[in-house]
């Protein structure tokens, strides 16, 4: 397991080559910029923002906080949205993002003790026989919604930000995490798009936003590191103890959501080895809606392959997970009345 993290932390080696990163301040929210900022009350735990061209004080932009997973840092969710992991590609998550006028966050979790650069999210669980995902943040019981709280606030000072539209997103233990905003922080994240993991805060504690979240799951069947099906299976922390199914979260958000039933798959995309369709639910008062990727793994769509497939299963890459995503986004700004 330790030279599985290592090798994870090695996808994002620079992500905090420093501990001390800018005070950040209005001067430094420049058009097309990328920044890096602590978070107050939070040492060693930076994130970076990616700025679009067209960046304006006068104009407040979208937010999407992309979050990595366990055993990554804010530099390897980065490349995890890029074809090939080649950060400057036009086509990663931030550049696709920033064409369309919106910054991309990405933030750090907690590092482990002797490889700080190996960092995870208390994403929930940890009780009731659930395993709690995961890593020395969950260990240290640490409070990930207290983070992300003080880093939106941080962000508000020095940069112009839409509050209508912020949004989560990540893989794995980053998916996780997107889920437990959207329990805890509904009235701050507009809607989420989760990919490779599903909502284990809600088998420990109630999941009552303060209305409904629009949800897109994004999921392998083939999936190594976090079972469709749920159960104990890892690519990284061992652990006896089980994950909540993909059907099981989401139909914990169809309930929440008020939906009154599932529709049919419509296909997606289909590739060698590999269906991808569409399932949406009805009735609704927010959109619930599952990718599920028939033979796919524990992958990003059209992003990087990582680990290889020996470890995190079949890559998807006929169809980009960024586009669907922006899309998503792009159809869910917080509504005028948060109220349920």
């Amino acid at each position: 397991m330790r030279a599985l993290l290592l090798t994870l932390a090695a996808a994002g080696v620079s992500a905090c080559a420093s501990a001390k990163s800018p005070a950040c301040a209005p001067a430094h929210a420049q058009p097309g910029a990328t920044v890096t900022c602590e978070v107050p009350g939070f040492p060693r735990r930076p994130y970076d923002i990616h700025l679009p061209a067209s960046y304006s004080p006068s104009n407040p932009v979208p937010v999407i906080l992309a979050i990595h997973g366990g055993g990554g840092n804010a530099r390897a969710a980065a490349r995890t949205g890029c074809p090939g992991g080649e950060i400057e590609s036009p086509d990663c998550l931030h550049a696709a993002a920033n064409r369309e006028g919106v910054a991309v966050v990405y933030p750090n979790g907690t590092g482990a003790r002797l490889a700080p650069n190996v960092r995870t999210w208390n994403a929930g669980g940890g009780t009731r026989g659930w395993q709690c995902v995961s890593g020395r943040a969950c260990k240290d019981g640490v409070d990930d919604v207290a983070y992300f709280k003080a880093l939106l606030e941080h962000l508000a000072r020095w940069v112009a930000v839409d509050p209508k539209r912020v949004y989560a997103t990540g893989l794995s233990n980053g998916a996780a995490m997107s889920h437990r905003l959207a329990c805890q922080m509904g009235e701050r994240i507009a809607a989420i798009a989760a990919v490779g993991g599903a909502n284990q805060f809600a088998t420990t504690a109630a999941c009552t936003p303060p209305r409904p979240v629009p949800v897109l799951q994004i999921h392998g069947t083939a999936d190594p590191c976090w079972a469709y099906a749920g159960g104990a299976a890892a690519c990284a922390q061992r652990d006896d103890l089980p994950k909540i199914s993909v059907d099981e979260s989401m139909r914990t958000w169809a309930t929440i959501n008020g939906c009154t039933s599932a529709g049919g798959a419509e296909r997606l995309a289909s590739e060698p080895g590999i269906e991808t369709a569409r399932i949406s639910w009805s009735g609704c008062r927010a959109e619930t809606a599952l990718i599920r990727m028939d033979g796919g793994g524990h992958v990003w769509p059209g992003g990087w392959g990582y680990l290889g497939e020996r470890i995190i299963g079949p890559r998807v890459d006929g169809w980009s997970a960024n586009r669907v995503i922006l899309e998503f986004f792009r159809a869910h700004p917080m509504p005028d009345s948060p109220a349920r």
